[in-house]
């Protein structure tokens, strides 16, 4: 049955190009180039046939619920990396496997900050898990409906995974609607499958005087773990061994373990704004002075003037956020079946060969704000917002002479934003918070954006630059953690202060830009490793703990995009170069690139084509490792360092669109059958081997 897949998918596959090389030749290629959304938004738009009539989409931020017009997603560029789980330009470190836990490479790109993300054990899990800032909300005529297919592999190994997404109005100003998501990595290896389930309703009303945006998700994640395979040289030297390993057949270090989140988000925003009607007159009565009134205007002759009906300007805007999070993660294992590992959880804190760690995480947070309106009058060249900041936070563990132990948080903060968002050529924001309250008291916040739009006579410069200082104390988790295989209060640990700093040069096809962080105190999760008896040196034990740097780190990073095209041929480069100050706590590859080179043309003068190959590539370094005991990724133990990388990753694809349809055919990593290297991105955690994929999105609107 698989050969008979892969079969018909190859024959496919050479139907396509054949009709393809035909059809380039005779076929007059369009002067106008799609957008490249995955190279910068200086070049983002969508072909209006592809945008149903009638549809608006948008996005919000969680602060203040601005809202941020966005577009549908119909651009069928790199639409066959959408569901790669190392990122549209494999960008991220990951276990392999479809939905598994990852870690951005580029270091330049991680927010660093200690409180943004309140419960880190979702962090790993970004690809899939929806917030509030990408949720599109809607506004449509007529109903709409989207379904997306992704599927590779067999019922033994395979991954699939498929969104539906529908949305509606009920009137003019209250849409509605909802995303269904769900993903299953079977896994190439034993005890690798991962479950991934999203479903989330959300709805909005948009009024001259109130707006309201509101939405609930509820995500259940279950992730295998089997703490990498015994011995690197299954993959890297197999004509080692006598017989003949698949996948399935490698021995791993765990068997019965499993990780589990769940996710419940509720959030709310509504603001209501006061402000007047900006009248329209009839006629063109150059002397008229217009007076806002309810139904009329005078002239300066003492005329009355007919109104049509005008634009409400909003002057100010009392504006309150919700969000209410109960998150709970589970980790669950039995040392007695895995016997073949049975030293591997070296730390017992609690009695019994099994664990069931639970801990249980709510947050209740209200921002209530006010904001003085850009634009109301002449003088008003920015606007203005002032807010306070409420959380309440509880955390729950197992405790030894307790059945749970309680944490409790309140704290509050206090800030101003000023913002320059209306106009064409000048942007910008800055925004200072400050704690007042409970144990996070004394902590601050500064950011700010500046983007400068210069037009040109072929196109638009973009300059645009941010910054951010934060002083911080650590996460709570990294305070804090009660379960069977990791015990810590660590309450000596001194506030992290960062600051970071960003500028990038945006012109037409080109991107260049350069950052920079420090960090002191910088806090972070450490591998505690030892090798295991007389077994292969390769397995080590993955106990986890809580380090803090005893010196400033900095790190620096220089980024390079650019879009070269001759005629029908294409090629995306992008290139990261890195530099740490201490690669022991904070590692990064020196270089990290991507390439993909297609030919685009249309068959038919309807079938928009893409036939061509990507690479990824990073120089060798001690990346991360990953500890399924805390489920994230730890620095790792200097007393058994292994690296990964120097190892190019190509796929080979087909990716088409039609009217209302986008699909692909993509061949991923078909440069494992050389086997030249080391196929691993996580120390002991081989990438899947050559594999043939598909994909479809279909658009249904009336």
């Amino acid at each position: 049955m698989i050969m008979n897949k892969y079969y018909n998918i190859g024959i496919l596959l050479l139907n396509i190009f054949f009709i393809s090389s035909l059809s380039v030749t005779a076929q007059r290629i369009s002067d106008d180039m799609e957008s490249h959304d995955h190279w910068g938004q200086f070049n983002d738009s969508v072909q209006t046939t592809d945008v149903p009539i009638g549809l608006k989409v948008w996005t919000i931020d969680k602060r203040f619920a601005r809202v941020t017009p966005a577009v549908p997603d119909t651009v069928h560029h790199l639409f066959q990396n959408d569901n790669l789980t190392d990122g549209l330009s494999g960008e991220y470190n990951y276990l392999g496997n479809l939905g598994s836990p990852r870690i951005n490479r580029l270091a330049i790109e991680r927010n660093f900050s200690q409180t943004d993300a309140p419960f880190l054990f979702a962090d790993p899990y970004d690809f899939f898990l929806l917030d509030t800032d990408e949720l599109q909300f809607t506004n449509t005529k007529s109903p709409i409906a989207n379904i997306t297919y992704h599927t590779c592999g067999n019922k033994q190994n395979g991954e699939d995974r498929i969104r539906a997404r529908f949305a509606t109005n009920a009137g003019k100003k209250f849409g509605m609607g909802f995303v269904l998501d769900y993903s299953l990595g079977r896994g190439y290896y034993t005890t690798q499958t991962t479950s991934q389930f999203d479903g989330t309703i959300f709805a909005s009303y948009r009024g001259d005087r109130y707006n309201l945006h509101t939405h609930y998700t509820g995500e259940h994640l279950k992730t295998a773990e089997n703490g990498g395979i015994e011995d690197d040289s299954y993959v890297t030297q197999p004509e080692l061994f006598t017989q003949k390993y698949g996948t399935a057949d490698i021995p791993t270090v765990l068997s019965k373990a499993w990780n589990k989140l769940y996710i419940n988000t509720l959030y709310l925003s509504h603001h209501y704004n006061l402000g007047k009607l900006k009248r329209q007159r009839k006629g063109d009565m150059a002397d008229s002075v217009v007076v806002d009134m309810d139904s009329i205007s005078v002239s300066s002759e003492g005329a009355v003037v007919a109104q049509e009906k005008g634009n409400f300007i909003p002057v100010a805007r009392f504006i309150h956020t919700l969000q209410f999070d109960y998150n709970k993660r589970e980790f669950l294992s039995n040392a007695h079946h895995n016997a073949n590992s049975t030293d591997y959880f070296a730390d017992f804190y609690l009695p019994g060969d099994s664990a069931s760690d639970r801990t249980h995480y709510i947050d209740v947070a209200n921002t209530l704000g006010f904001e003085l309106c850009e634009g109301f009058n002449p003088w008003m060249k920015a606007g203005l917002t002032f807010f306070a900041k409420h959380h309440f936070q509880k955390y729950k563990f197992i405790n030894l002479h307790h059945p749970t132990q309680s944490y409790v948080e309140n704290y509050l903060n206090l800030g101003a934003e000023i913002s320059k968002r209306q106009g064409d050529l000048f942007h910008f924001n800055a925004l200072g918070e400050y704690r007042l309250s409970g144990k996070k008291w004394s902590e601050f916040n500064a950011e700010g954006n500046v983007a400068v739009h210069i037009p040109t006579k072929r196109d638009t410069i973009h300059l645009l630059a941010s910054a951010r200082v934060q002083n911080e104390i650590p996460n709570f988790y990294l305070r804090h953690y009660h379960a069977r295989n990791a015990w810590w209060d660590n309450t000596e640990l001194k506030n992290q202060f960062s600051a970071h700093a960003n500028f990038k040069f945006q012109y037409k096809g080109t991107s260049v830009g350069a950052t920079y962080h420090t960090l002191q105190n910088y806090t972070y999760l450490a591998e505690r490793a030892v090798k295991i008896g007389n077994s292969n040196p390769t397995t080590t034990l993955h106990g986890a703990g809580v380090m803090q740097a005893d010196k400033n780190i900095s790190l620096l990073g220089v980024q390079l995009k650019q879009h070269l095209r001759f005629g029908i041929f294409n090629w995306d480069i992008e290139g990261t170069a890195q530099y740490s100050t201490d690669a022991e706590a904070l590692p990064v590859p020196i270089f990290s690139g991507y390439t993909n080179m297609y030919l685009k043309f249309k068959i038919a003068k309807v079938l928009s084509t893409e036939f061509g190959a990507d690479m990824r590539y990073f120089t060798a370094y001690y990346a991360p490792t990953y500890s399924p005991i805390m489920g994230q990724y730890a620095v790792q133990s200097q007393d058994n360092l292994q690296k990964v990388g120097n190892y190019p990753l190509v796929n080979v694809y087909a990716n088409f669109h039609l009217k209302k349809a986008r699909f692909y055919v993509i061949c991923s990593h078909v440069n494992h059958k050389l086997g030249v290297g080391r196929p691993f991105y996580v120390p002991h955690y081989p990438l899947n081997r050559m594999v043939f994929r598909f994909g479809i999105s279909w658009n249904f609107n009336n």
